[in-house]
């Protein structure tokens, strides 16, 4: 389309321009920075969980999702930068499909699947990718009936928005309930008691909607008894029970009496997982506390959601009710065994501390779970050093697990070998997904470690840059996560006004580099941004386009059409881009 026009107008700040379209694009990050480094005890390893990738996709247990940081990140109203306790490489990998191609079939529940790739970081590391395949029923694990009983915090804390939001999750949970299955609810707040009897949800849903309803709020978060009294009624329900039975925990995690230790909460999980009942955990509410939910859904069997907004909880079990209820295998290992010369760096996916460094030997993580999913996750890893020539695999990798099912130890292996031709592109997704990751983390250190938001813009704006550049689809809420961020760490850091470029830095000669959705420009055109309000495109392949704009600190509007750019400006780049209609055009700005 031309967007042509001979009136002449001066530059002008529009404060009512942001009327004719979306607000700016704002974000949320994704990424990590180097953190400490951990050993790998048994102890510890026996409560991490792994994302894996399957034909029927499969994924770990643990932190499920980055909603809570998301949430936070996106908060218009937030003065600062989210801590990075609640971003997990297994909560940002599991939100997309990263499900890796096998060559072979699958005769077992879980076949590894690996591909390598170099890095984009640096040419001597090869990035890994570890999938695995399977021959997983879905409609078979998802059949057997379930016994669910949720424990609600119904404490002062929970007021409002985050009981509407469990009761809202609560009916989803009940519509996606089927014949067979039975559903209790246990409330917790300064006192704890059975508020619905386990009952079967066939013949009473109306009295089960109703009982939902009834919940009310009531005093002190006291976690410890709500969990107790839960279990308890979970372990009466085993023998009634017509196929599995498991503890849905509905809170905001912001215990405040009782025994409020994380290890407290851990013992009773552990005890429950032992005596046959797993748990979920379901976050809400802006005192949600990240790190003590992931430590409680990191015992076998668990997992962890959290519900951000008004209607995720019925998007979420519609969804994933089925597969977050339903475990199929138990204490995997997986081992990496690089080969000569190399040492693995990284892994990325497996919940918990980051595993940095892990040396040249073998490294061995012990995984409690693995759920059926919409999405495949990943495994992800970084071997560094010489790698080998003449064909000799960069790494061996075997897996062992117990079958949820039928409770047999099965095991597989495969070789990591060096890309012989096309990168799959999940594979190349995942890559820039892990540097959202670790670029993110490092930021958020920078902010809040060394007080230094201008180093946590600048770390923010270039990890923008490189996600734009990747040519990766999909990333798009990524990139609305990164460059919110980076506009708030740029105002923290005084750099810009309202966290916004100057509207006089877009004055100038631009070249363009880069451009998608429009087709009146092309790469290596000169715009020409007047102060007196010109926006001419000196074309190479046609006539000249002159038309006029208007400006604010969000964005840019070409007058007599109905385009609107939001705009930033990243040392000598301009980047205009709607973000409705996918038109993006990127610019180098001209010496004079």
């Amino acid at each position: 389309m031309r967007f042509i026009t001979s009136s002449r107008r001066a530059l002008m700040m529009s404060a009512c321009l942001s009327l004719l379209a979306a607000p700016a694009l704002a974000q949320d990050p994704a990424a990590d920075p180097p953190e400490d480094e951990i050993e790998i005890e048994e102890d510890d390893a026996a409560y991490q969980q792994i994302i894996v990738t399957a034909a029927v996709r499969v994924t770990q247990g643990g932190a499920k999702d980055v909603q809570h940081f998301r949430s936070i990140a996106l908060d218009d109203l937030a003065g600062k930068l989210p801590q990075a306790t609640s971003l997990t490489s297994e909560g940002l990998l599991s939100e997309h499909d990263l499900v890796l191609p096998s060559s072979a079939p699958c005769g077992q529940l879980f076949c590894v699947v690996t591909h390598a790739k170099p890095s984009r970081w640096d040419g001597a590391t090869q990035f890994v990718g570890i999938g695995f395949d399977s021959n997983v029923d879905a409609a078979t694990y998802k059949a057997e009936p379930l016994s669910l009983i949720a424990v609600v915090d119904r404490s002062g804390s929970m007021s409002g928005e985050p009981i509407a939001r469990v009761k809202e999750g609560l009916r989803a949970v009940l519509g996606q309930m089927r014949e067979g299955d039975r559903f209790g609810i246990v409330i917790y707040g300064s006192e704890t008691v059975v508020h619905q009897p386990v009952m079967d949800v066939e013949g009473n849903r109306a009295a089960l909607e109703r009982a939902i309803e009834a919940i009310d709020i009531n005093g002190s978060t006291y976690m410890e008894a709500g969990l107790r009294l839960g279990f308890e009624t979970a372990f009466a329900e085993l023998p009634k029970s017509r196929g599995k039975t498991r503890l849905m925990l509905f809170t905001d995690e912001n215990p405040n009496v009782g025994d409020t230790s994380a290890e407290g909460f851990m013992g009773q999980a552990l005890d429950g997982s032992r005596k046959g009942v797993d748990m979920t955990t379901i976050g809400v509410g802006a005192h949600f506390d990240a790190e003590l939910a992931t430590e409680i859904s990191s015992v076998r069997g668990g997992n962890l959601f959290f519900l951000p907004t008004e209607g995720s909880g019925k998007d979420l079990f519609a969804r994933e009710f089925r597969n977050m209820v339903s475990p199929v295998a138990y204490d995997l290992v997986l081992s990496i065994d690089p080969a000569e010369g190399m040492k693995v760096g990284a892994i990325y996916g497996v919940p918990g501390e980051l595993i940095e460094d892990a040396g040249a030997g073998t490294v061995t993580v012990t995984i409690a779970s693995a759920f059926l999913s919409s999405n495949g996750g990943g495994i992800f890893a970084t071997l560094e050093g010489a790698a080998p020539t003449g064909g000799i695999p960069l790494a061996q990798v075997s897996v062992s697990y117990t079958d949820a099912i039928t409770d047999r130890r099965e095991s597989d292996a495969k070789p990591v070998l060096a890309a012989s031709e096309g990168v799959p592109a999940n594979l190349a997704k995942a890559e820039v997904l892990v540097d959202q990751f670790r670029s993110t983390r490092l930021a958020l250190a920078a902010y809040h470690d060394e007080n230094d938001p201008a180093a946590a813009a600048a770390i923010l704006a270039q990890l923008s840059e490189r996600m734009e550049e990747s040519g990766t689809s999909g990333l798009k809420e990524e990139l609305k996560l990164v460059d919110t961020l980076q506009q708030r760490a740029a105002k923290l850091a005084g750099l810009v006004t309202d966290g916004r470029t100057e509207p006089y830095e877009v004055v100038g000669n631009w070249r363009v580099v880069r451009h998608e959705g429009v087709d009146d420009v092309a790469r290596g055109d000169i715009i020409a941004i007047t102060d007196d309000g010109e926006f001419i495109t000196e074309r190479s392949r046609g006539d000249d386009i002159y038309q006029n704009f208007a400006i604010n600190e969000r964005q840019l509007h070409i007058e007599e059409t109905d385009l609107v750019f939001n705009y930033a400006i990243r040392g000598d780049r301009l980047t205009l881009h709607t973000p409705f209609d996918r038109v993006k055009i990127v610019m180098e700005r001209e010496e004079t």
